[in-house]
């Protein structure tokens, strides 16, 4: 509780139980990045097996869930959740507005003090309260706590800059630091399968590789600050509709290819100190109650040293969850998705009863001690709450402008030279969106939209700029997300007359056209006007713009502020330019500005693909593949609803029928034509690649052990600064495995390249990247053949002619648990299996 005095430190009831060596530095609120001087596990492990030797039963089992939530009811029905602060163990200082928290021990006849630990959510930056005053029992200390709005993951994975990205996690991981957060809820790696799901914002990308590299330098950024990341959702969390109660029916080659490979690629480079489960169960059974996923792959194979917590609310059993190797059950308490149940006293129940044992609870408990304690509230950490706000916000700056894509640039229509008059259409310029909504989003202190921007750097159109200010202050809503944890404001799109356009035509040199769309959790999104498609408003709003400012030889941009891909085709011809922004975090429109200004030349790279239908997406016929149920599945006990309903599993299942041919590599393989391809993005200069070779190949000599090593020289060809992405791309042999077209292997960003400047880039593409998995055999292998390489500047390899080497014989570079993830008996014929042209 937070009113007792500490009575031993929990370094010094380390030093107490005879752990050798002295952990110094612990109180030290230097200059020092870290807040741990000690960075071998093994100590910490063996600090924490020495602490869970002195705890009781009862103490362990409550570090193995969290502390429970309690519920506020709202407007409409509506209710707001947050942590039941008089049920935390040990907690020395709350933060309020944490996600969540880990309980702690206190106990005096022992001398125990370990603190609580505190997690947070979300991936574009710190999620807290940015107001404390007056909120009774918590911190109170007065003031402002706001955090930096980063670029959502989206964004920043299209700047295809890893060091960038680590910068990123840098700065999260010290606003999280600096005000008293142990655990950042961050990052997400789940794979864009569909373009629908309503949380895509917070992912990276459609590829397994660029979404475990992004998310891999994000760890180490904000672990090198002493912050623990956690990736999530472990694994094939890739829709929100029914998230809770769905079954993935997936292949156990497709998991392991590509809903498995960026996490299992940020395991191995970075080490995150946590994970965390996904809602959905993957063939039968909740992945976070999978033995086969917690502990045989996840630790087994991979090596994963940190602990796994549940999503909020998430599995159907809590035993089976913690034998599994779900260490953390959060949050905590009675919940209708457990039938009423408090699964604390249902842990204890289950131990009493011998159905769970010692060994299990203190091998879960040691594991996430052992993180713990290297966390600021175990290391004591005097936290500032004084982030540098300032110096954060030109980090999500730059990262906007890095991952911006420019998708369509005819007759050099960016940029736009600052002399210009511009007309500026769309609701979109006035309620920017900085990021998604629910746990993803991010209280900052401020968002510059895209009409303030540009109006910096731009003399406006008055009167357009004044109809759409009055408008938006007219017919502006504010409202809360499903969860009441983030305000939406919401206008919808007014009617623009053809005589103010004409006008505007008249009277301006340029236009520029704002689309904007948002999303968030909970929610999955539809392939529906005002959603996917555009509006008929925001049809007749290009269409007669384009045809006032045509006629006038005049040019129009179109600014792309969305959370997920939208239909382009349709309309991508009658614009000159199109600028993709993503949503790119409270800096969007200083950022945009700067790329239509021409202050930075564009480098974003697409992450994902731009069909050119959504016919034409491989899941689009089984996505979200169930319907919207009535039974409210999360959720402190309410007693007006029923806690007795229990859904069914076999209702909702999701067929992932096109098993490993997701994105770009079920459209090069089946030969669809999109809208704009995977790595696609344009410059304001020119790039050209050459001397691309095989410098070195070892597989041969090596095996599983060996690599390729490939290199090429990329130049400025053009006549101003800029940065291009180089992306290497196999196609592969088939012997005993079908595999797609091509696969990426390998991308690198050059520096910053003046006009004519040249750069070789070299990229080493080990065994265990070219591997495919043997189902049949539980085995990655890299097959014999001859292999071709693309370097190219984005998937379209067409017109790439393909440098080869060679594998003499097969590979066998690792081989797996027997049978794990095996699909259900009913599916086990592949049938739902149906990928076709």
């Amino acid at each position: 509780m937070t009113g007792f005095k500490p009575k031993l430190s929990i370094v010094t009831m380390a030093v107490a139980i005879a752990i050798s060596g002295v952990i110094t530095g612990c109180n030290d609120n230097s200059s020092d990045k870290s807040t741990s001087t000690v960075k071998d596990d093994a100590y910490y492990k063996s600090m924490a097996e020495g602490l869970v030797a002195k705890m009781t039963v009862d103490e362990k089992i409550k570090m193995l869930i969290g502390p429970g939530y309690t519920t506020t009811p709202g407007s409409n029905n509506s209710r707001t959740y947050g942590t039941d602060y008089s049920q935390i163990s040990n907690v020395k200082k709350i933060v309020p507005g944490a996600a969540g928290y880990i309980n702690g021990v206190y106990n005096e006849a022992t001398g125990l003090d370990i603190p609580a630990a505190k997690l947070v959510d979300g991936p574009a930056g710190i999620r807290i309260y940015p107001t404390r005053e007056g909120q009774e029992g918590l911190d109170p200390e007065s003031g402002t706590y706001y955090a930096t709005a980063f670029p959502t993951g989206t964004l920043l994975a299209s700047t295809w800059n890893a060091e960038l990205a680590k910068e990123v996690g840098e700065a999260a991981g010290n606003e999280a630091k600096e005000y008293g957060v142990d655990f950042w809820l961050a990052p997400g790696l789940n794979i864009q399968r569909n373009p629908l799901n309503g949380r895509n914002f917070e992912y990276y990308s459609e590829d397994p590789l660029i979404s475990g590299v992004i998310a891999a330098a994000v760890v180490d950024g904000a672990q090198s600050e002493g912050i623990g990341a956690t990736i999530k959702h472990f694994a094939a969390n890739n829709s929100e509709t029914n998230r809770r109660t769905v079954n993935a029916v997936v292949t156990p080659r497709a998991l392991r290819e590509i809903y498995l490979r960026g996490f299992q690629y940020t395991v191995e480079k970075s080490r995150p100190w946590a994970l965390m489960t996904s809602y959905n169960s993957i063939n039968g059974v909740n992945a976070g109650e999978r033995t086969d996923l917690m502990t045989n792959i996840l630790r087994d194979e991979w090596k994963f040293n940190g602990f796994a917590m549940s999503d909020w609310w998430s599995g159907w059993d809590p035993v089976a969850l913690v034998k599994a190797g779900t260490d953390v059950i959060q949050p905590g308490g009675a919940y209708r998705i457990f039938r009423g149940a408090d699964w604390l006293t249902v842990l204890q129940d289950a131990h009493k009863n011998n159905q769970l044992s010692d060994e299990i609870i203190n091998r879960d408990v040691v594991r996430t001690l052992t993180q713990v304690l290297k966390a600021p509230s175990g290391q004591n950490y005097q936290y500032s709450n004084n982030p540098d706000l300032n110096g954060h916000a030109q980090i999500a700056k730059q990262a906007a402008e890095e991952g911006m894509v420019l998708l369509k640039n005819d007759g050099s229509a960016l940029p736009i030279a600052m002399s210009q008059k511009m007309a500026s259409f769309g609701i979109g310029q006035i309620n920017t969106f900085k990021g998604g909504t629910g746990s993803g989003d991010v209280h900052s202190p401020y968002i510059k939209n895209i009409y303030d921007g540009l109006a910096e750097k731009y003399a406006i159109d008055e009167e357009i700029g004044t109809f759409y200010q009055e408008f938006f202050s007219a017919n502006k809503t504010v409202t809360t997300d499903t969860f009441g944890v983030s305000e939406v404001i919401a206008c919808p799109e007014p009617e623009v007359s053809v005589e103010q356009i004409n006008a505007a035509a008249l009277s301006s040199d340029v236009a520029v056209i704002t689309i904007s769309r948002n999303a968030g959790e909970g929610t999955d999104r539809t392939a529906a006007e005002g959603d996917y498609l555009l509006t008929p408003t925001e049809t007749a709003l290009i269409d007669n713009v384009t045809t006032a400012f045509h006629a006038q030889s005049k040019k129009v941009v179109v600014i792309l502020n969305i959370g997920g891909v939208i239909d382009t085709t349709a309309w991508k011809d009658k614009v000159d330019g199109i600028l993709l922004a993503y949503q790119p975090g409270q800096e969007a429109g200083n950022a945009i500005a700067d790329i239509i200004a021409g202050v930075v030349s564009p480098s974003g790279k697409l992450a994902q693909t731009f069909p050119a239908s959504y016919a034409d997406v491989p899941s689009s016929t089984t996505f979200p593949g169930v319907t919207e149920s009535t039974y409210d599945n999360a959720g402190p006990v309410d007693p007006n609803v029923d806690t007795s309903i229990t859904p069914k599993l076999a209702d909702y299942n999701q067929y992932y029928n096109e098993d490993i041919y997701v994105g770009y590599r079920y459209y090069h393989t089946f030969k669809k034509g999109v809208s704009y391809p995977f790595g696609f993005g344009l410059s304001y200069t020119t790039f050209s690649f050459g001397n691309s070779a095989v410098a070195n190949n070892t597989l041969n000599g090596q095996g599983k052990t060996g690599s390729v090593t490939i290199t090429t020289n990329v130049t400025n060809t053009g006549s101003v600064a800029g940065k291009e992405v180089a992306q290497v791309y196999v196609n592969a042999p088939e012997v005993k495995l079908k595999k797609p077209e091509i696969e990426l292997k390998a991308f690198a960003k050059t520096d910053k390249l003046e006009s004519g400047a040249a750069q070789q880039l070299t990229f080493n593409i080990s065994a265990e990247t070219l591997a495919s998995f043997d189902e049949a055999h539980n085995q990655w292998i890299v097959e014999p053949g001859v292999y071709k390489v693309y370097v190219a500047s984005s998937s379209d390899v067409s017109a790439v002619e393909p440098i080869t080497f060679s594998v003499d014989k097969e590979i066998v570079v690792e081989n797996t648990t027997p049978g794990a993830l095996q699909l259900q008996p009913n599916f086990a014929d592949k049938s739902f299996v149906n990928v076709s042209e």
